[in-house]
C-alpha cells in the first residue's frame, strides 16, 4: 500500500538476466526460470477491490454501454431492414425518392446486419472479460470468447468493406478474378494477426517472442489496411471511366438530329446521374475508409502517449467512439434506397436493350 499520493503511479515489474562479459562462450544461450507469485490490485470509488489497473478500471462500464449503442444500431438497422421486406414505411428515407419508390434490399445490406451483431456481442464480451478480471484477476473462459469472437467480427468486417468497395450486390451481381484473391488474401492475413494476437495475450512485455510477434501483428495489420483500399479503388476508376464515357456519348448525341436526341435523351441523362452518384458515394467511402485507418491505427497510438496512468482507459473510449462513428456513417450512406445506387447490372443491360429495340421499330 501506498502512504502518499506521490507513490502512486505504473509500476511494471521486470526481469533480466545480466550475465558478466566473457564468462559465456559465442553462441551459447542463457535461459532461467522462475515461479513468482504477484498481487497487485486497487480501490474503487466505493471501496471495492479491483485488480485492474487504475488506468483500465472504468473499461468493463465503458464497453457495457458500447454494446448497448451497437445493440440501438443494429436494432434500428435491422427494423428498418424488415419494414422495407414486409413493404412498410422504412425509418429512413431519402429526399429524392418519389411517392411510388421504394428502398431495394441487397445481399450486402444482410451481410452488414450480421456484421453489426457480431460486433455488438464482441464488445459485450470484451465487458464481461474485463469484470472478471477486476473481480478475480483472471478471466480464461470470457477471454477465449472474446477472442474467438474478435477474430470472427475482425474477419467478417474486412470481408464487408471489400465486397462494399468491390460493389458486390450494390453495383454487380459477381466479383471478378481479382477481387477474389484480394479477399483470399486478407482473410489468410486476419487468420496470422489473429494468432499474433493470442500469443501477445500469453507473453510478457520484453520478451523476445513478444517483440517479433508484436512486430508481426502491426505489418499484417498494415497489410490488411492497404488490400481493403485496393477494391474501392478499382471501383472508383471504373466509375470515372462510365462517366466520362457517358459523357462523350451524349456530346456526340448532341450533334445528331432531333429525332434521335428525342427518343435517346431521358434515358442518357437518368444512366449519367445516376453513375455519378455512385461516382460520389463509392469516393466518399474510400474517404471514410481512409481517414477510419489513420485515426485507429495512428492518431489513437499519438493520443495515447499523451495520456497519465490514470487515463489509459481513454485510449480505448476514442477508438471505440470512432468505430462506432464509422459504423453509423457507412450504415448511413449504404442504407437500402431506391435507384440510389443499388442497380443489378443484368437490370441495367436488359433496360438498353429495350430501349434500343424500341428505338429500331420506330
Amino acid at each position: 500500500a501506498f502512504s502518499t499520493p506521490g507513490d502512486e503511479g505504473l509500476y511494471i515489474l521486470l526481469f533480466q538476466l545480466c550475465p558478466r562479459q566473457g564468462e559465456i562462450p559465442f553462441g551459447l544461450e542463457i535461459r532461467s526460470s522462475f515461479e513468482l507469485d504477484l498481487v497487485l490490485k486497487n480501490y474503487d470509488s466505493f471501496g471495492n477491490a479491483s485488480y485492474l489497473t487504475a488506468g483500465e478500471m472504468p473499461l468493463p462500464g465503458m464497453y457495457l454501454y458500447f454494446s448497448i449503442s451497437y445493440a440501438l444500431c443494429f436494432v434500428l438497422w435491422a427494423t428498418n431492414i424488415r419494414n422495407i421486406r414486409q413493404g412498410k414505411e422504412p425509418i429512413w428515407v431519402s429526399k429524392d425518392a418519389g411517392p411510388s419508390s421504394r428502398p431495394v434490399v441487397h445481399a450486402i445490406h444482410h451481410l452488414m446486419t450480421i456484421l453489426l451483431g457480431l460486433k455488438t456481442v464482441t464488445v459485450f464480451f470484451e465487458a464481461a472479460r474485463y469484470h472478471y478480471i477486476r473481480m478475480n484477476g483472471h478471466a480464461e473462459f470470457w477471454s477465449a470468447i472474446y477472442f474467438t469472437m474478435s477474430f470472427i467480427k475482425g474477419t467478417f468486417m474486412f470481408t464487408v468493406i471489400l465486397l462494399i468497395g468491390s460493389g458486390w450486390s450494390l453495383v454487380k451481381p459477381f466479383l471478378n478474378d481479382r477481387e477474389k484473391k484480394i479477399i483470399w488474401m486478407v482473410l489468410v492475413l486476419q487468420v496470422i494477426d489473429n494468432i499474433a494476437v493470442v500469443i501477445l495475450t500469453q507473453e510478457k512485455e520484453g520478451e523476445k517472442l513478444y517483440d517479433d510477434w508484436s512486430a508481426v501483428l502491426h505489418f499484417v495489420d498494415i497489410l490488411c489496411c492497404c488490400a481493403v483500399l485496393i477494391p474501392i479503388v478499382w471501383q472508383v476508376n471504373s466509375l470515372e471511366k462510365s462517366v466520362e464515357a457517358e459523357h462523350t456519348d451524349s456530346i456526340e448525341e448532341g450533334k445528331s438530329n432531333a429525332v434521335t436526341n428525342v427518343e435517346s435523351e431521358a434515358p442518357a441523362t437518368v444512366e449519367a446521374a445516376r453513375t455519378l452518384r455512385k461516382l460520389k458515394q463509392f469516393r466518399s467511402f474510400y474517404l471514410l475508409v481512409v481517414v477510419y485507418i489513420y485515426f485507429t491505427r495512428i492518431a489513437v497510438y499519438l493520443f495515447a502517449t499523451f495520456l497519465g496512468f490514470r487515463q489509459t482507459w481513454l485510449r480505448y473510449f476514442v477508438t471505440e467512439l470512432g468505430t462506432l462513428a464509422f459504423y453509423a456513417v457507412i450504415g448511413f450512406l449504404f442504407r437500402p434506397m431506391d435507384g440510389n445506387p443499388y442497380l443489378n447490372v443484368e437490370r441495367q443491360d436488359t433496360d438498353l436493350h429495350s430501349v434500343e429495340i424500341e428505338f429500331e421499330t420506330r
